[in-house]
C-alpha cells in the first residue's frame, strides 16, 4: 500500500531542496558574475577624441597605451607636428597618422607633449612626413594597436608608469625607425641626439611656452631596439626660434634605423623617459622593464587599471550607460602625471635643482579645472592619491614659496583665474584628508589670501582686499595688456567670485583648527560677490572703484574685443558671460537664493538651460543642474535636468565629450551625475542627491581614511522620474547628504521614482 501522505511530504521536501538549490545557484550566480566584472571591457578611449562641430567641442583626450597617472603614454599623432602646434595629438576623424609620441597630458587647452614622436615607415623616407593611412586601429586600458597600411606595419603599444614598449610587425623588405625630435606637438621644436647605436638611442626633447607662458623644460629618453640596425644616419632638422633660445642647428634632432628584412618579423622598441637625465631615463627603463616582454607589460597595466576602475561598481541594463561612466572614471585617473623618477629624483619647481622624494611627485595640476569635480572624486574614492596630491602641492609651496595654480614641470605659468589651491585643500581636509601638514597647508592658504606683493596666485588681490571686489577700472584692468605674469586682471568678477569660494574653505579650515578670529574674517569675505550683485537685473554684474556699475553690460556677451591673445569672455568674465556665471558661486549660493528671493531664483535658473546660455564645455556651470535641489521643483528638474545633459552631451561616440575634458574635470562631473551625488561646494562637506543612471553603484571605501566598508546606492524607478523618497538607511534625508554620514557607516542610500 502506498503511503500517499509520506509520499506528499517527500515531494514537498523535494521542492524545497530545489528551491534552495536554485536559491544557492543563484546567489552563486550573482556573485560570480560580480567577481567576474571586467571594468576594462567598459572603456573606450576614442570618447572624446572627436568634435560635435560645436564651438570649443574637442575633448582632447588620446586614446594612447597608459597607467594610472603615469609619466609614459604611448599615442598615435594624426599630425604632422613638424609643422603646426596642438593641444591634441590624436582626433579621430583624420585620414593619417604620422608618428606615435611617448608622453601626452589628457585634456589640456594648449600644445604641450606629445613627447619623444617616432614614426615607422617602408617607403622612402621624404614620404615619411606624409603619414599613414590606417586600418584595425583599436584602444583599451593599457593597450593601443593599429595598422599602418600604405606602410604595411602593425604597432601594438602598452606602457609601464615610466616607460613604453611598442611592438612593430614589419614586412619582408626595408624597414625604417625614425625618432624625430621635431614632431613635438608642442610650440617649441627640437631636441638632441645625444648617444646612438645600431640597437639604442638616448637624447632629450625640447618643452615650454604652454598657453603662452614662459616656462621651459626639458625631457630626456633613452630607447633600446630588440635588435640592430642593418644601418643609421642622423637627421639635422633643429630651427632656432630668436622667442625660445635653442641655438640646436648644429645637433642632430632625429635618428634614422634602416631594418633590411628578409622575410616578416617583430621589432620591439622599448622607452625610458625621465625629466632629470638620460641616465635616469635608463635607469627608470631598466626598473620598470626586462627584456621586451609585450605580453607582460600589457597585463601588469591592465591590473593596474582593473584595480583602479573595480574600486567603482555599478549595476544596470545599459550597455552605453556603463561604457560612458568607465571611460569617464578612467579619464580621470589620467592626471596629472607622474614627475618623479624611480629613485625619486624630480626637477624642484621654480628651479633646476634635483630633488629627492620618498613618495611619488606629479605635475599637470590643472588646479582651476579639477578642484569642482576631479579631486573631490578622488577624495571620495581615492583618498591615498589625492593625500599624496596635496603633499605635493606642499612641497611646491616649500620650493617656490607660493601654492600651485597650474604648474607644468618645473614651472608655475600661474595660468587662469582664481586661487584653487586653497579650495582643493580645505575640501579635502574637511572631509577626512588628514596626513598632511595642516598648519604648514593653513599658512600656505593664508599667505596666498592675505600677501600682495608678487601674489600671481590671486592678480587684482590689492582690489579684492580694499573693495571687496576687483574693479574694472582700477591699476590691473587693462586687459589688453594681460599676460599671465604680469599682475594684469582678466574676468574681474569671475576672480572675485574664485577669491570668495578660496577663502570660504580657508575660513572652513580656520574653524577646524580653532582660529575662530580668522573664521569670521574669510567667512565674511566669501560672500563679498554680493557687492557685485545688481537687484535690479537680478544678475552679478563689473563694478568700477566709486561703486558705479560698468558699462555697457551685456549678460550674454561672451567675446570681448579688448582681451588679448583671443582669450573669450564678456567684460569681467572669464571664459563665458554673466548668465554662465550667475551661480557659481557655490558657498553663497543660499545667500543669493535669499536675496534674490525663491520665484526669481528659480526664473533665472530656468532661464539658463530654457535660453542655451547653459555652457556644458566649461567649468563654471558644471554645479547649475544640481541647483534645482534647491528650488519647488526639486523631486523632479534636477534629475530630469542631469539626464538631458548626459543624454546630450555624452554619448558612447567618439564625439562624446563636448569640450576639453581639462585633466579629467568634464569626465569626472559624468562620474559624479551618474552616480547621483555632487560635491556642490568644495570646503563643505556634503552632496547634492539625484537619481543615479544605474540601479546599483558600490563605491569601494579606503578604511584607513573611512571607517565605512562601501558606499552603495540604489535607484528604484526610472533615472529621470519624479523622486518620491530618499533615504540613508532607515533615515529621510532631505536631497542633501553629508559625506560624513556616506563614509562612516555601511547604509544605504535609496532613491525611489516613478
Amino acid at each position: 500500500m502506498v503511503n500517499f501522505r509520506c509520499c506528499a511530504a517527500a515531494t514537498l521536501i523535494l521542492a524545497f531542496s530545489l528551491l534552495n538549490a536554485c536559491k544557492e545557484r543563484s546567489t552563486d550566480q550573482s556573485e560570480n558574475e560580480e567577481i567576474a566584472f571586467e571594468p576594462l571591457n567598459y572603456v573606450d578611449p576614442f570618447i572624446g577624441t572627436q568634435g560635435n562641430g560645436t564651438k570649443h567641442s574637442i575633448g582632447n583626450v588620446h586614446p594612447g597605451a597608459v597607467t594610472p597617472w603615469g609619466m609614459a603614454s604611448v599615442s598615435p599623432q594624426s599630425f604632422d607636428f613638424t609643422k603646426m602646434q596642438s593641444p591634441s595629438g590624436y582626433r579621430h576623424e583624420e585620414k593619417k597618422i604620422f608618428g606615435f609620441s611617448n608622453v601626452n597630458f589628457s585634456g589640456v587647452g594648449c600644445p604641450a607633449t606629445g613627447s619623444i614622436p617616432f614614426k615607422f615607415f617602408t617607403r622612402n623616407l621624404p614620404l615619411g612626413y606624409n603619414g599613414s593611412h590606417f586600418s584595425r586601429q583599436k584602444a583599451s586600458p593599457g593597450y593601443y594597436g593599429v595598422t599602418l597600411d600604405d606602410d604595411a606595419i602593425t604597432v601594438h603599444a602598452t606602457a609601464t608608469k615610466r616607460s613604453s614598449l611598442m611592438k612593430l610587425e614589419v614586412p619582408k623588405g626595408s624597414t625604417k625607425v625614425y625618432v624625430d625630435l621635431m614632431a613635438q606637438q608642442g610650440h617649441i621644436k627640437g631636441g638632441v641626439i645625444e648617444r646612438h647605436k645600431n640597437n639604442a638611442v638616448s637624447g632629450y626633447q625640447l618643452e615650454g611656452n604652454f598657453c603662452g607662458a614662459d616656462n621651459r623644460s626639458t625631457i630626456f629618453f633613452s630607447a633600446h631596439l630588440s635588435k640592430a640596425a642593418d644601418s643609421t644616419y642622423l637627421k639635422y632638422n633643429n630651427r632656432t626660434n630668436p622667442r625660445f633660445n635653442q641655438n640646436l642647428e648644429k645637433r642632430p634632432s632625429g635618428i634614422v634605423f634602416v631594418f633590411k628584412n628578409n622575410e616578416p618579423s617583430e621589432l620591439f622598441i622599448k622607452v625610458g623617459v625621465s625629466y632629470v637625465s638620460t641616465e635616469n631615463a635608463e635607469e627608470n627603463l631598466n626598473r620598470e622593464q626586462q627584456g621586451y616582454a609585450f605580453e607582460k607589460v600589457q597585463k601588469a597595466a591592465e591590473a593596474e587599471w582593473r584595480e583602479e576602475l573595480g574600486k567603482i561598481k555599478v549595476t544596470g541594463d545599459s550597455e552605453d550607460d556603463k561604457t560612458v561612466f568607465y571611460t569617464a572614471l578612467y579619464h580621470s585617473l589620467l592626471m596629472p602625471i607622474t614627475f618623479s623618477d624611480h629613485n625619486g629624483e624630480y626637477v624642484k619647481m621654480g628651479s633646476s635643482e634635483i630633488g629627492k622624494s620618498t613618495y611619488t611627485r606629479y605635475t599637470g595640476f590643472s588646479l582651476w579645472d579639477t578642484y569642482r569635480t576631479t579631486h573631490p572624486l578622488l577624495t571620495l574614492a581615492y583618498p591615498e592619491k589625492q593625500e599624496e596630491f596635496i603633499n605635493n602641492m606642499l612641497d611646491i609651496y616649500d620650493e617656490s614659496g607660493w601654492l600651485p595654480k597650474w604648474s607644468i614641470f618645473n614651472h608655475e605659468p600661474y595660468l587662469m583665474v582664481g586661487d584653487p589651491a586653497p579650495i582643493v585643500i580645505g575640501d579635502s581636509y574637511t572631509k577626512g584628508i588628514k596626513g598632511i601638514d595642516i598648519q604648514k597647508a593653513y599658512a600656505a592658504m593664508v599667505k596666498n589670501a592675505d600677501v600682495e606683493k608678487d601674489n600671481l596666485n590671486r592678480r587684482g588681490i590689492q582690489d579684492y582686499n580694499r573693495y571687496g571686489y576687483i574693479t574694472m577700472d582700477g591699476p590691473f584692468s587693462h586687459v589688453e595688456d594681460f599676460q599671465w605674469d604680469n599682475g594684469i586682471v582678466w574676468g574681474a568678477v569671475s576672480n572675485t567670485m574664485e577669491f570668495n569660494l578660496a577663502d570660504h574653505n580657508i575660513a572652513q579650515v580656520a574653524k577646524l583648527l580653532g582660529h575662530e578670529k580668522d573664521h569670521k574674517k574669510y567667512a565674511t569675505r566669501s560672500k563679498s560677490f554680493m557687492h557685485l550683485y545688481n537687484d535690479a537685473s537680478g544678475l552679478i554684474q563689473p563694478k568700477n572703484k566709486d561703486g558705479s556699475w560698468y558699462e555697457p553690460f551685456d549678460p550674454t556677451e561672451e567675446l570681448w574685443d579688448r582681451m588679448n591673445f583671443g582669450l573669450r569672455g564678456g567684460p569681467g568674465f572669464v571664459e563665458g558671460s554673466a548668465w554662465q556665471y550667475l551661480f557659481s558661486v557655490p558657498n553663497g549660493i543660499d545667500t543669493l537664493r535669499t536675496r534674490m528671493g525663491e520665484e526669481r531664483f528659480l526664473k533665472n535658473l530656468d532661464t539658463i538651460f530654457d535660453k542655451n546660455y547653459f555652457d556644458m564645455t566649461n567649468e563654471p556651470g558644471f554645479g547649475f543642474p544640481f541647483f534645482y535641489n534647491l528650488t519647488k521643483e526639486r523631486d523632479w528638474k534636477t534629475a530630469r535636468t542631469v539626464h538631458g545633459l548626459l543624454d546630450r552631451y555624452f554619448p558612447n561616440a567618439p564625439n562624446g565629450l563636448p569640450g576639453n575634458d581639462d585633466a579629467g574635470a568634464m569626465s569626472s562631473w559624468v562620474v559624479f551625475a551618474m552616480m547621483g551625488i555632487y560635491p556642490h561646494t568644495p570646503g563643505t562637506p556634503d552632496y547634492m542627491i539625484t537619481t543615479p543612471s544605474f540601479d546599483k553603484v558600490h563605491i569601494q571605501l579606503n578604511n584607513t581614511f573611512y571607517s565605512g566598508k562601501a558606499l552603495v546606492i540604489e535607484r528604484k524607478g526610472p533615472s529621470n522620474g519624479t523622486i518620491k523618497s530618499m533615504r540613508l538607511g532607515s533615515e529621510n534625508i532631505d536631497y542633501k547628504v553629508s559625506h560624513e554620514s556616506l563614509v562612516s557607516k555601511d547604509d544605504i542610500l535609496r532613491i525611489e521614482t516613478e
